[in-house]
């Protein structure tokens, strides 16, 4: 089964129904029939939290957190090694640390991680990317 794994772009791509959204919807459509496994790491949930609340508020954000958690999205939570392996990504890497969680999890699972950002062309050797245009 294809495994992808979500950083904050593609859901509020989707959310926001901006270029690419299809692709989300497509792949969350295929995670709902059981075609795919689709996951998101708790601390990209958090940035998308954060990144609503200054945009719309403390209730629309958590209004957006509800809605994804019935999404059909497995919500990665933090281990040791995963702070640990992020922390070191970030060290070697001029990525965010939200998004040394994403690659780190990616390595970790053998994921595919789907995403529009930029700053994940330094690890596209490291991990599959899946971009979102």
């Amino acid at each position: 089964m294809k495994n992808y794994l979500f950083d904050a772009f593609p859901l509020l791509c989707w959310l926001q129904e901006e270029p690419g959204h299809e692709l989300v919807e497509d792949l969350l459509t295929q995670a709902e029939e059981d075609k795919m496994f689709l996951s998101l790491h708790i601390i990209n949930l958090g940035e998308i939290f954060y990144r609503v609340y200054r945009l719309a508020g403390l209730r629309k954000a958590g209004d957006i957190i509800k809605k994804i958690r019935f999404l059909p999205i497995k919500i990665v939570s933090v281990s040791d090694g995963a702070v640990m392996e992020a922390a070191e990504i970030k060290g070697k890497y001029p990525i965010s640390y939200a998004d040394a969680f994403a690659v780190a999890t990616a390595l970790q699972t053998g994921a595919t991680l789907v995403t529009g950002d930029p700053e994940y062309k330094v690890v596209s050797k490291m991990i599959k990317i899946l971009w979102v245009k």
